[in-house]
């Protein structure tokens, strides 16, 4: 009988000279992990920066990256056994999201959010433009 799919919630920690040079790479590195098993990633964004309580593997910050991703019950424990031994992800948590919870909240917060921020962006280059004129 096969297994069927369930969403998870994925945190990654990498070192963050190597996500703020390059985020796809970044990106490109759990996907990878997450693909090598069949998983399909449904949401992947930069969570935040910060400087961690002690020294991983001679890393001092990093770089947060939050994941929603489908996959079988039973490859869990195989891409947990992956992250171990990829050097680039300092650590990881991977769980079941919140009962109730519902991926197109998180999307529709991020439309909403970009869209806030283009807003006051727009407001900046206006609000510049009027100060270049007087």
């Amino acid at each position: 009988m096969a297994t069927k799919n369930r969403l998870y919630e994925g945190m990654f920690v990498m070192p963050q000279t190597l996500v703020r040079e390059d985020k796809e790479a970044g990106f490109e590195i759990i996907r990878s992990v997450l693909s090598k098993y069949d998983a399909q990633v449904e949401y992947m964004d930069v969570w935040q920066e910060r400087a961690l309580a002690y020294e991983i593997n001679h890393v001092r910050n990093a770089t947060y990256i939050l994941t929603y991703f489908n996959a079988a019950p039973s490859v869990i424990s195989k891409i947990e056994r992956t992250i171990r031994i990829t050097d680039e992800i300092l650590r990881a948590l991977i769980v079941l999201p919140s009962k109730g919870f519902e991926l197109s909240e998180l999307n529709k917060i991020e439309e909403e959010t970009n869209s806030e921020n283009n807003a006051e962006e727009s407001k900046e280059v206006k609000d510049t433009v009027e100060e270049v004129k007087v």
